[in-house]
């Protein structure tokens, strides 16, 4: 889910308008909820995180004055709120690093494919079966990417990973999918791209 809110929203929002608060919420709930439930299929836990990320936000909204890209600080506080409550749940915290990618097990599932209405669901399995085959961090950099419209630059701030590396999982996700899926296949996976990546 792509998000497109005015720009001058944040702004207002962090001068202390509870309206402009009440939409950026409403703006990103949906989108955040849902890579939240990527990161973490606790739906529990992704809701509360959420809205704890939103409470502290607004608590602390004299302090953000200087960011530039909510985008960014809110996708990144949330994956970095989840990683801590998932730590502390499952009480592992050996060998992870505050600044290093941490994977999550990402999964797509057949509901989030926009498709057309001709296409045979023995192909939608197929594309399905193939996006779950690519590495946690494919998969993550491809959903934040097409489902949240989310540019490289962002992509590098949020994961905490270079640009290069975001390109190269791009690519290196594509050409996964294009040693395993036919080309009718991958026709369908070109359109779904074209149509996530429309201005809405």
């Amino acid at each position: 889910m792509k998000i497109s809110l005015p720009e001058h929203l944040w702004d207002q929002f962090v001068s202390g308008d509870h309206s402009c608060f009440c939409n950026l919420f409403k703006g990103y709930y949906k989108a955040l909820y849902g890579y939240g439930l990527k990161l973490s299929n606790d739906s529990a836990l992704v809701e509360d995180s959420v809205q704890n990320l939103f409470i502290t936000v607004w608590e602390r909204r004299d302090d953000l004055k200087h960011i530039t890209c909510p985008n960014v600080y809110l996708f990144v506080s949330l994956r970095r709120a989840i990683l801590k409550a998932r730590r502390k749940k499952e009480k592992e915290s050996k060998g992870l690093k505050e600044n290093a990618y941490q994977d999550f097990d990402i999964v797509f599932t057949e509901e989030e494919l926009i498709i057309n209405r001709e296409s045979k669901k023995q192909q939608i399995k197929e594309l399905n079966k193939a996006l779950n085959l690519l590495s946690n961090q494919q998969k993550e950099v491809l959903y934040l990417h097409y489902y949240n419209g989310m540019s490289y630059g962002e992509i590098e701030n949020i994961l905490s990973i270079s640009r290069q590396s975001v390109r190269n999982h791009v690519y290196r996700a594509m050409e996964v999918l294009r040693t395993i899926l036919d080309k009718d296949i991958m026709k369908l996976v070109v359109s779904v791209l074209i149509v996530l990546l429309l201005p809405v």
